[in-house]
């Protein structure tokens, strides 16, 4: 593994880290939410500035399917992420309030809009470079590997019902404006179910992915869709 892709690997993970305990305002109060959130944002420009070669690549070469859907997502997630990040300076009341802005109604309502949107865009992301990151996984014995496959797809399934418990599909399509707590929910609860929710929409995708990219038999030939 080459020095530059450790770092992208690096970058990418805590970028990870950082969106998913920013998610959760509720239980680490305003101020190291806004930490977390700029930390989130560097990470972000970083990530972007490694990746800038993608950017370059855009209008060179064949569009597959794959590669159509990769583009399309990596696009609404830029957007989404910018608005996150936007909406968020807007509503800063400590990190950034030198700035006064005061942030609108509106702002709130789209910073948990952004926030979701990112959430899941993340994960499809994740899922769809599958094949790259699990080029640079170390190789499991048989036993080892049927194991963890059972555990993902247990966790992912977990991640499905965390998907319909935390109603997410609601503040995807703005039917609930604010994130809210529900009674009872500790904190690990809060931060496990989103992780969960990451997980499955990675895996899933992954899953899809692979299933449509596995090799064809046409006319006694191997063939990939």
């Amino acid at each position: 593994m080459t020095r530059i892709l450790r770092i992208k690997l690096g970058v990418d993970g805590a970028m990870t880290v950082l969106f998913l305990l920013s998610l959760g305002h509720a239980f680490t109060g305003n101020f190291p939410h806004e930490i977390l959130g700029t930390a989130l944002a560097v990470c972000f420009i970083t990530h972007n500035a490694l990746n800038a070669g993608w950017y370059k690549s855009l209008f060179k070469g064949k569009y597959t399917p794959l590669r159509a859907v990769l583009t399309g997502v990596n696009l609404l997630l830029l957007l989404a992420m910018l608005g996150l990040c936007v909406s968020g300076i807007l509503l800063s009341r400590d990190v950034f309030a030198f700035l006064q802005l005061g942030g609108p109604w509106t702002a709130r309502q789209l910073h948990t809009f952004f926030a979701y949107w990112s959430l899941v865009l993340m994960g499809i992301h994740v899922g769809l470079n599958g094949g790259l990151i699990r080029a640079h996984l170390p190789t499991l014995r048989p036993g080892w590997s049927r194991f963890w496959q059972g555990a993902c797809w247990l966790f992912a399934l977990y991640g499905v019902y965390a998907f319909f418990h935390r109603t997410v599909a609601q503040y995807l399509f703005l039917k609930i404006l604010f994130m809210r707590g529900r009674a009872g929910t500790s904190a690990t609860d809060f931060f496990v179910q989103h992780l969960a929710i990451f997980f499955m929409l990675a895996f899933l995708t992954d899953r899809a992915v692979r299933f449509f990219n596995r090799p064809k038999h046409v006319n006694g030939e191997t063939k990939h869709a």
